[in-house]
């Protein structure tokens, strides 16, 4: 049986962590200047899936999961932190490559699928899920 009080405090939190700006929002900023707004829309149509499927996961008991074997709770917190210092190594080795482009140069285009599957990754592997 669902505990109601429980739930009746997770959603809200859960709300209110998830508009909170982070990951997600930086990314949806970046690309929207980019990329332009209809083309980020891909990025956050992925982003929006990630998000629905944590918020599935986490409601379904992965939680109590996790609390259960620790150990699989540790290795999952070193790999999305190993994933984050890859994603900030990628940033700084970029060298501006997310920059606007000067007046006169036209942006490079990333795919649909590149974008909603870097949105839907982003929004995965975002630790305030």
């Amino acid at each position: 049986m669902v505990n109601l009080a429980l739930l009746s405090a997770f959603i809200p939190t859960f709300l209110f962590v998830s508009v909170t700006p982070g990951m997600c929002m930086t990314l949806a900023m970046t690309l929207g200047m980019s990329q332009g707004v209809r083309r980020t829309l891909w990025m956050m149509w992925g982003e929006m899936l990630g998000v629905a499927l944590v918020a599935i996961l986490a409601v379904c008991g992965v939680a109590a999961i996790m609390l259960q074997f620790p150990a699989v709770f540790q290795w999952f917190k070193i790999v999305g932190a190993c994933y984050l210092g890859y994603i900030g190594l990628q940033m700084w080795r970029a060298k501006g490559k997310l920059a606007l482009p000067q007046p006169g140069e036209l942006p490079a285009l990333m795919t649909r699928r590149t974008l909603f599957s870097q949105g839907f990754i982003t929004a995965v592997s975002n630790p305030k899920g």
